[in-house]
């Protein structure tokens, strides 16, 4: 039987296993899925600032906004520390890679290539 490889890349772990699941449970002829980590994590966040604007006085109408800074901290914020890009892979029957093709263009993946 013939075998068909379908490889996209999502912006994180998390979108790549969710897609991963959804195909394995929705096309049948999946031979083999795979998760490889193609990039470094994205810049720690750590020691930044964060700037969030509030609106102030709405009862006059002025629209005038107020500015709070605050200092970004490890464990405030430690998603950035786990995002990277990943590639999921498929190999499947290639009678069923269409269908495994339209859920992963559906699940959100870049840069999607089918042999």
């Amino acid at each position: 039987m013939e075998l068909c490889r379908i490889q996209g890349e999502f912006e994180a772990v998390e979108l790549a296993e969710l897609a991963a699941g959804r195909i394995r449970r929705s096309v049948d002829g999946i031979r083999k899925i795979m998760v490889q980590s193609i990039g470094r994590g994205a810049e720690k966040a750590a020691g930044r600032q964060r700037f969030t604007m509030l609106p102030a006085n709405l009862r006059m109408q002025n629209y005038a906004t107020a500015v709070m800074i605050s200092e970004i901290s490890d464990d405030v914020l430690p998603e950035p520390h786990y995002r990277k890009k990943v590639q999921l892979q498929i190999i499947c029957d290639a009678r069923t890679g269409d269908r495994a093709y339209a859920l992963l263009l559906a699940a959100g993946a870049e840069k999607i290539r089918k042999n």
